[in-house]
């Protein structure tokens, strides 16, 4: 370790990067890996690229199939709201309109519990299904 530099001290000079120095510029053999290997292997990473592709394209198509169907559901419930808002308006502002009227300043309204305990569960119906 005398002839690591200070600089190189803490760090691990032990690791192996798969390379080793030599003397000279190795003998020039014969391939280590076998072309056809290479060949079998280059067509069956094309096999994966166009199953990914396929794959890329069916989930492409689940998307716009699932966005296209939230939107349908949007729009449904916005219908269904505006529906619901409308059956309240004609449940609500009809009785204060009546309420409204007149200039008087009492309001005689015998049994009003029961009149207003319909209007009650109508806003309650419309507002909770």
């Amino acid at each position: 370790m005398a002839d690591i530099p200070d600089f190189m001290r803490e760090f691990d000079t032990d690791i192996d990067y798969g390379f080793t120095p030599v003397s000279k510029k190795p003998a020039e053999d014969t391939p280590a890996i076998d072309p056809k290997v290479v060949e079998d292997s280059n067509l069956e990473i094309a096999k994966v690229k166009a199953d990914v592709g396929d794959i890329k394209s069916m989930m492409n198509e689940i998307m716009q199939i699932v966005a296209e169907k939230d939107s349908v559901n949007k729009e449904i419930q916005d219908a269904d709201v505006s529906a619901r808002f409308k059956e309240i308006e004609k449940t609500i502002l009809p009785f204060l309109y009546n309420l409204s009227k007149t200039n008087e300043p009492y309001i005689h309204w015998p049994n009003r519990g029961p009149i207003i305990k319909a209007q009650m569960d109508k806003i309650l119906k419309l507002t909770r299904g």
